[in-house]
């Protein structure tokens, strides 16, 4: 009984910051000098995609499982009010080439899926969002395993330069950046919904999937910025609860190396998975990997 009380709890919460965000947006004042066209269609979006290859494989699974992986993320706009509050849609893929032996090495193994809406208010020094995460994980040509999905709401806050182009227009500016604007940050919480009152089957919000709670932190610094180029690390933390009450820890590390001129973003990496105590869908314990990204 307390239980459901608790996650009844949680999900007005979600209800309730989501509709202060667009209220806060929908209806706030309105100056002189605000812009005379309220509402505008299709007013942004971003794009990502990384190509990166694993190394440091903890047993023989991992070496099969792990070789490369294509991410893409895209994220659109389908309206804003005032330049503060947008109405996002995401969907991103990220495809799994795993090894085998033979003139032909790789090895399609696996695909994950996520798509969602997102509500976003920018504020003149934080980011709000909040939306829906309903992310699934497939296979190919496998022979049957644990099939993995789940609907997560989330809340979070974070700086006002949180995205990627953002922060890459800030550090382009000038090398003799203040260390405020050298800095990203976000903070997220997550639900993940087994039932919905009645209105759902449980399978139809969740399969194979034991986690309840999420909280996630990012942080991102560049400490070496000079003309036409950006040296950064960041750090991803994450703790997931799940239904009989074990915390699962992942701990990311990463260092880039980013160009700052051009049209668009372009940078390599090296990441560092040096806990994940995650289901075995996700796990990358101590895994490293390196690769490219484009973005935009």
């Amino acid at each position: 009984m307390k239980q459901r009380k608790f996650d009844a709890s949680i999900r007005g919460i979600l209800a309730g910051i989501a509709l202060s965000v667009v209220m806060g947006a929908a209806f706030g004042n309105i100056g002189p000098d605000s812009t005379k066209e309220r509402l505008v269609f299709a007013p942004e979006y971003h794009f990502s995609e990384y190509l990166l290859e694993y190394f440091n494989f903890l047993h023989k699974d991992y070496s099969q499982r792990y070789f490369l992986e294509n991410k893409t993320s895209l994220e659109a706009a389908f309206f804003s009010v005032n330049e503060r509050f947008y109405c996002f849609g995401e969907v991103a893929v990220n495809v799994g080439m795993g090894r085998k032996n033979g003139p032909i090495v790789l090895n399609p193994r696996d695909f994950d899926e996520a798509f969602g809406p997102e509500l976003e208010y920018r504020m003149p020094a934080y980011t709000l969002q909040c939306g829906l995460d309903h992310h699934c994980f497939h296979q190919i040509d496998r022979d049957p395993w644990n099939t993995l999905y789940w609907n997560k709401p989330f809340v979070s806050i974070g700086s006002a330069n949180l995205r990627d182009g953002k922060f890459r227009e800030y550090l382009s500016k000038s090398p003799s950046l203040k260390w405020k604007e050298r800095l990203t940050w976000q903070v997220e919480y997550g639900y993940f919904v087994h039932k919905f009152f009645t209105m759902f089957d449980t399978t139809a919000l969740s399969w194979g999937n034991p986690y309840v709670h999420e909280l996630s932190t990012y942080g991102r610094c560049a400490p070496l910025v000079g003309k036409g180029y950006a040296g950064i690390l960041s750090w991803n933390n994450k703790v997931r609860i799940d239904r009989s009450g074990r915390w699962l820890w992942t701990e990311d590390l990463q260092a880039e190396a980013e160009v700052l001129h051009g049209a668009h973003g372009l940078s390599v990496f090296y990441d560092w998975y040096f806990i994940d105590k995650s289901i075995v869908r996700e796990n990358r314990d101590r895994l490293m990997d390196a690769g490219v990204r484009i973005f935009m």
